[in-house]
């Protein structure tokens, strides 16, 4: 289910024919494109120095976007339209109670 926008990284074993995990394995068996990208140690470590409220400003317009992309459910909307607001955020703009957070530079 939601391979492969939504399934853990490939198994690099299973590619080369010799993944003994089999069901439990925790990596995915089916193929996959590309990797996807990652963040370098420099931004990961600016993720962990931002506040709840400055990463899920930053993290839920992206997020909606998948969604749309994978689901345009109204329920899954919904979801995420709660998630934002526990974050005092809307999607899309700032209510005017939240701080600004800082400029990130991706």
């Amino acid at each position: 289910v939601g391979h492969p926008e939504l399934c853990s990284r490939p198994c690099l074993y299973f590619v080369m024919g010799s993944c003994d995990n089999g069901e439990s394995c925790e990596f995915c068996h089916m193929a996959h494109t590309k990797r996807p990208a990652h963040l370098d140690k420099r931004h990961r470590e600016l993720l962990r120095s931002m506040s709840p409220w400055e990463w899920a400003t930053l993290v839920l317009p992206i997020l909606q976007k998948k969604i749309e992309a994978l689901d345009g459910s109204l329920e899954t909307q919904a979801m995420l339209i709660d998630i934002a607001s526990s974050f005092g955020t809307a999607l899309g703009s700032v209510t005017l109670a939240a701080p600004q957070p800082a400029h990130v530079d991706l």
